[in-house]
């Protein structure tokens, strides 16, 4: 599963997957893993892709997005529609036509099926308050993609459960979080967080994974492609300290002030010792706060906002790219002068 809000590029985030596995990569990092010894260009050879009712239209919208993310086209198939009598298109349904998605499948060897939104191709019979009747028609898919070896992608949006868990944010029933092996959520960030390190405002993060460790979200940025100012990019933006939970704003991922106060006094009386003297790294500050203290990550920002730290990041040379972030208290940003008091 993979789901979001509208307007966070989950369309250009699948359209972009389906390039990598066309190419057999590269993926980000934080996804193959830290082990320099494996191959850079991905885990696999690059391999077909099957494309079912993308909602955006083909020719003006997903093949330039395609090709703008350096999709090999060659590999890439969609669902041909059938016309009725009238000639209107006939709508891929589940399970109705789940053979033929197999079909489609084995003559690319596709190793990567999107389905955009799964909403759409649910058969009418598919009562959507009942999640027996859901985990039936998702079990169909289930076997073809036992079946082929293919990796099926449902994407949906979210429902309005304000403070519910990401587990529970799926729209429709909760049987399609309950059957996928991965769920993935992307979201905004919200502008309140001070972030360092990345200049992402999109967050990927894993709200469910029964196939793999638990892994870091994912920052991201959408941007218009040098080759294609119309067709939008995903650039990685690093690594977010956010969970899923967090991203969705659920109840149970703001903790509990009461427990939180006392181990951030003692971050914030950290953070004034380590920058009495002028601008640290950040990185440096955050991991003798956490050593010392014994708290989150999470509790030493919010003890840094809290008092004030200045955050200045530090460029490579050129300015292009930010190398690290500096801390340092209000008025310790300079260099003190020989005849200033400290």
């Amino acid at each position: 599963m993979f789901e979001g809000e509208p307007d966070v590029g989950k369309s250009t985030m699948t359209l972009m997957w389906a390039a990598m596995v066309s190419n057999g990569g590269p993926w980000p990092r934080s996804v193959v893993g830290e082990d320099e010894s494996r191959n850079e260009k991905g885990l696999a050879e690059p391999a077909g892709i099957v494309l079912v009712g993308v909602e955006d239209d083909l020719a003006d919208t997903v093949v330039p997005r395609l090709i703008a993310a350096g999709a090999d086209l060659d590999r890439l198939s969609t669902m041909a529609r059938p016309r009725d009598n009238e000639g209107r298109p006939i709508p891929f349904l589940i399970p109705d036509d789940v053979d033929k998605l197999r079909r489609a499948i084995e003559e690319v060897d596709a190793r990567l099926v999107i389905i955009d939104p799964i909403s759409a191709f649910m058969s009418d019979a598919v009562k959507p308050g009942s999640d027996t009747a859901n985990r039936k028609a998702l079990m169909t898919l289930a076997d073809v993609a036992e079946q082929t070896g293919a990796a099926i992608v449902l994407v949906r949006h979210l429902n309005k459960g304000t403070g519910m868990s990401a587990k529970h944010r799926g729209g429709g029933s909760i049987a399609y979080t309950a059957l996928a092996r991965s769920v993935l959520l992307a979201a905004k960030l919200s502008p309140s967080e001070d972030r360092e390190n990345t200049e992402a405002r999109y967050g990927l993060a894993l709200t469910k994974g029964n196939l793999a460790p638990a892994s870091k979200t994912l920052g991201y940025q959408l941007v218009s492609s040098s080759s294609d100012p119309d067709s939008p990019i995903v650039l990685w933006a690093g690594l977010l300290d956010e969970s899923a939970d967090q991203l969705v704003g659920a109840d149970g991922a703001k903790g509990d002030a009461r427990k939180a106060a006392p181990a951030r006094d003692e971050a914030e009386r950290l953070i004034r010792e380590i920058l009495a003297a002028g601008p640290v790294d950040a990185k440096e500050v955050r991991k003798m706060v956490q050593a010392e203290a014994g708290c989150s990550e999470k509790t030493v920002t919010n003890a840094a906002n809290k008092i004030g730290v200045v955050k200045t990041p530090v460029r490579v040379e050129g300015g292009s790219r930010i190398d690290h972030w500096t801390w340092a208290l209000s008025g310790r940003i300079k260099p003190q002068s020989d005849k200033g008091s400290t």
